[in-house]
């Protein structure tokens, strides 16, 4: 599907089969000198193929389109090298840069595998999901990146994006902004329908810490039309902010109380005592993909307690445990 959006800037619906975010937003801007592609779906044709039904729609060549991701994340970045010409550019965050290149270093999946188990996951639920295909591989090919630093401008001729640098999604999302015209591209750091996965990352210490410092950056920003790249692509931006903060607020309060009724707890384990959206009928039914994120965001709030003093925490014996004070 290809909705025209705004003067130059076109919404086109990816779908994400098999994943419960369902689509992606995909947004072209056509450029004075050259377009600008953001955020392109998961590794697999049917992505490819959504796309390139969208960018003939609306009479869209790539030898003349670069390409901006907003994050690292497969459902973001899987589909550029498949949708990139030879005259494409591939830009990124400098900090997500360096961790698309670490998905092709295999000893960083043995690392990533055993901070899971540091989280209280077992052998077996994780080694159900490493070997599933693509899972270590999930942008399919290593592509010629470019890296961008915090203040980057793209001058597409209508508009003139400023790159904002608003970790804690991904140790390096990127949010795009025309401040004179209003416009945002805040791929996941702002979503409308659900809320962003906040998780812990090898990477990047207290990543809700950053998160929310990154939210803080958007308030008072002028945004009269920020998109977001999964469900509703438009809301009410600056509430929008304000009750993903109130969420957050919640659920550390929420962590606090788990902590306050156990004393100590692992990750994993105040995750199964979280409350979820996920229909299942308890936490040994959740699907093993479905607790990692869980079990990642339970950590990163467990962290930002640690980090603010509230809670302390130890290793032992390969586990990552907390404790009330």
């Amino acid at each position: 599907m290809v909705e025209r959006l705004l003067k130059d800037i076109f919404l086109i619906k990816v779908p994400l089969p098999g994943n419960p975010l369902k689509n992606l937003n995909s947004f072209l801007i056509k450029g004075k000198d050259r377009n600008l592609l953001i955020d392109t779906g998961f590794h697999s044709a049917k992505c490819f193929q959504a796309l390139q039904d969208g960018l003939e729609k609306i009479d869209v060549d790539m030898r003349q389109t670069d390409i901006f991701l907003t994050h690292m994340h497969a459902d973001h970045a899987g589909c550029a090298s498949l949708i990139a010409s030879e005259e494409s550019r591939i830009f990124v965050s400098d900090e997500d840069k360096k961790g698309m290149e670490n998905y092709f270093v295999p000893d960083y999946w043995k690392l990533v595998f055993q901070k899971y188990l540091s989280l209280g996951f077992s052998e077996e639920e994780l080694t159900a999901v490493f070997q599933q295909p693509g899972w270590r591989n999930p942008i399919g090919e290593q592509g010629d990146y470019h890296g961008l630093a915090d203040g980057h401008e793209f001058d597409l001729g209508t508009y003139r994006f400023q790159c904002i640098l608003t970790p804690g999604h991904t140790p390096g999302h990127m949010c795009l902004y025309d401040k004179a015209k209003k416009v945002l591209f805040c791929g996941d750091h702002v979503l409308y329908d659900i809320t962003p996965n906040i998780t812990g990352w090898l990477e990047m210490e207290n990543s809700l810490g950053k998160y929310l410092d990154s939210l803080e950056k958007m308030k008072g920003l002028e945004a009269e039309f920020a998109f977001c790249s999964h469900r509703k692509p438009l809301g009410k931006f600056q509430a929008r902010v304000n009750e993903l903060m109130e969420h957050h607020e919640e659920r550390l309060e929420e962590t606090l109380d788990i902590m306050e009724k156990s004393g100590k707890a692992t990750p994993y384990f105040a995750a199964s005592k979280m409350k979820w959206s996920v229909r299942t009928e308890n936490w040994d039914k959740f699907p093993v993909e479905q607790k990692m994120f869980a079990v990642g965001e339970a950590d990163s709030h467990l962290e930002y307690l640690f980090y603010k003093g509230r809670l302390k925490r130890e290793l032992l014996d390969g586990l990552l445990v907390y404790f009330a004070k």
